[in-house]
């Protein structure tokens, strides 16, 4: 086994997840935890790209720095994220998603970049199919079009069913009804990319080695990382639900 690593102050999912289930429950545990958080980890990321990777280890971290249109709650029930909410066509094929106006990009300084807006996920997806995600066989079958865009039949992104009709209106439109489909949307896959940070980056974009990489807009910013060592992130204090976040 190689040499214990340690993550910092990990995020409201792992809280959620119940590895604190494994602590002890004395009072003065309790007073550090209501600071910050340690967990014992064995692999390092080999990459913060979560729309690309599927491995464990990056999600680890990633799941903590970028938020989605939903989430999981304690109980594992769907609540809002970035969406505030959404309807569903009567015959189960388009879902429209109100965006939240007031979630914002952070670089790994904390410092505003950007506005997160539906524009940003659908350049997710675009980077998903031409990056040949880990996980596209998850969605690439169910959004409309999205199938003969990984295939090459079309070279045209607009014909996928995915749109932002105005930058707080997003539309995904699927080829059948999938009742289950905002599940996915908690995956990392369908989660927002800034397509001009992106660019700005080539091939160094979300670079594990590099917490300078990625872009935030989640409850915590990865401060450093060093590798068989340790992995430590810190409390976004701009975070749009920082409210609710406990662990500093």
């Amino acid at each position: 086994m190689k040499k214990s690593q340690v993550l910092a102050v990990a995020g409201a999912t792992l809280l959620a997840s119940g590895v604190l289930a494994a602590c002890s429950n004395t009072s003065s545990n309790n007073a550090k935890l209501a600071k910050d958080y340690q967990y014992v980890y064995q692999t390092d990321p080999e990459t913060l790209d979560y729309i690309v990777s599927n491995i464990d280890s990056t999600s680890f971290v990633t799941t903590n720095a970028v938020d989605g249109l939903l989430a999981n709650d304690k109980y594992g029930n769907l609540v809002p994220s970035i969406a505030e909410s959404w309807t569903v066509s009567k015959d189960g094929l388009t879902y429209t998603y109100k965006l939240r106006e007031d979630a914002k990009w952070y670089d790994s300084e904390g410092e505003e970049y950007a506005d997160v807006t539906a524009h940003d996920f659908v350049a997710g997806i675009k980077y998903a199919a031409d990056h040949k995600s880990e996980m596209l066989y998850i969605i690439q079958n169910s959004i409309k079009g999205l199938n003969d865009y990984v295939e090459g039949k079309t070279s045209d992104f607009s014909n996928v069913g995915i749109k932002a009709v105005d930058d707080h209106t997003l539309q995904i439109t699927l080829n059948q009804a999938e009742p289950f489909w905002n599940s996915k949307l908690t995956l990392g896959i369908t989660f927002p990319i800034n397509e001009k940070f992106v660019e700005s980056k080539g091939d160094k974009f979300a670079q594990a080695s590099d917490t300078s990489s990625l872009l935030y807009n989640g409850p915590y910013i990865l401060k450093s990382f060093t590798s068989k060592s340790s992995i430590e992130m810190s409390k976004n204090e701009n975070y749009w639900d920082k409210d609710n976040v406990h662990i500093t």
